[in-house]
């Protein structure tokens, strides 16, 4: 397999040269890895290190068996060797997003537990006073709060 097929950023390059001119062939190739050399690397995660990975085109021929497998548990797709996405059971998607809303849910419930306070008569009439008064009532009330406060 040539290495412009294997690396997208290198396609063209060793295509431009005839390929009975070993010279710019090499040229070629040695620019190729150049690119590949410069291409920063990201440390693949070791909680996706764990996982069984199959490569791109195996999911495509053999998806049938590649579902089989995900079925058991995650599996890794891998491109050029780098794992991409991750394929799980449906069960588990569910589990892991119950667990990822679950704080917002928390959150949901106080801020509406909060809302149903602020809707009695005697928030309303709270909330009118508070608008309603002057500077020197709401200076008051500030002292008055923090005295308390401060016990």
């Amino acid at each position: 397999m040539r290495l412009s097929a294997q690396y997208p950023l290198a396609q063209g390059l060793t295509s431009r040269f005839d390929p009975s001119n070993v010279l710019l062939d090499n040229i070629a190739k040695i620019a190729i890895l150049l690119i590949i050399l410069k291409t920063p690397t990201v440390p693949i995660d070791p909680i996706l290190s764990e996982l069984r990975a199959f490569d791109a085109s195996t999911v495509k021929n053999k998806f049938r068996d590649v579902a089989e497998q995900a079925a058991k548990g995650a599996i890794a797709i891998s491109r050029y060797s780098r794992p991409e996405l991750v394929i799980m059971p449906a069960e588990e998607y569910v589990r892991l997003e119950k667990l990822r809303r679950a704080p917002l849910d928390a959150l949901t419930g106080q801020f509406d537990e909060l809302v149903a306070e602020m809707q009695t008569s005697k928030s309303r009439k709270a909330v009118q006073a508070l608008f309603g008064a002057t500077p020197a009532e709401l200076g008051r009330a500030a002292l008055k709060a923090a005295k308390a406060n401060a016990r």
